[in-house]
């Protein structure tokens, strides 16, 4: 049963307001404003609640308006199955992309970094990052329909990706093919998103497709 709201404009301003929060505490992050740099486990430590605080706006959201994390597609049933769902999900989408982008004899390359403690320590913000799409995504579904939710968070997606693509040197027809597969990959990750109810697998989607595209680099 799809979950509902009955102040659905409420719900999707809050959504906004929690985004602009989450990109504000970056920049203040990027400042060095928040918890300090250090070395070695601290620093690691560190890291992490610095990424905990920067996306502390979402989970505010939720206390504030008294909702459930089930708003955000987010509960522990059935944990495993949806790890490894996640894992056979993760590694299929990507073939497909290293497909489609020509080079599917780097998978092995690709799952290899992935387990490299250097990425490893991005998960938590990743899957955070999968969260407030989440989040979003949910109450854009409540406020304008299934399908204008699905389409604009994935050309969002895709759209956050053309800096990097600039200041690569990409020529346009290679920038529209990238985007029109990105976008593809975003949209049929909210479908099956929307499909399954659960943020968890999608964590693990979007944090091997940023080891793919060389997102930690």
């Amino acid at each position: 049963m799809a979950l509902r709201t009955d102040r659905k404009w409420l719900d999707l301003a809050a959504a906004f307001v929690a985004v602009v929060l989450v990109l504000l505490l970056g920049q203040v992050w990027r400042s060095g404003w928040l918890l300090p740099a250090a070395s070695g486990w601290l620093g690691e430590l560190l890291w992490q609640c610095n990424n905990v605080i920067i996306y502390s706006p979402i989970f505010g959201l939720l206390v504030v308006l008294r909702q459930s994390t089930r708003t955000v597609y987010l509960s522990a049933d059935g944990l495993p199955v949806k790890l490894a769902a996640g894992v056979v999900l993760a590694v299929l989408g990507v073939f497909v992309y290293l497909v489609l982008r020509g080079d599917a004899g780097s998978l092995p390359g690709v799952l290899a970094e992935s387990v490299r403690a250097e990425n490893l320590r991005n998960f938590l913000p990743v899957f955070l990052e999968g969260v407030a799409i989440t989040m979003l995504y949910v109450r854009l579904r409540w406020a304008f329909g299934q399908w204008p939710a699905l389409l604009g968070p994935g050309m969002l997606f895709a759209a956050a990706h053309i800096p990097r693509q600039i200041a690569s040197g990409l020529g346009p027809p290679e920038m529209i093919a990238y985007f029109a597969v990105t976008a593809g990959i975003a949209f049929a990750v909210l479908y099956t998103l929307e499909r399954s109810r659960d943020v968890i697998w999608i964590g693990i989607v979007h944090y091997l497709l940023d080891v793919a595209i060389g997102a930690f680099e």
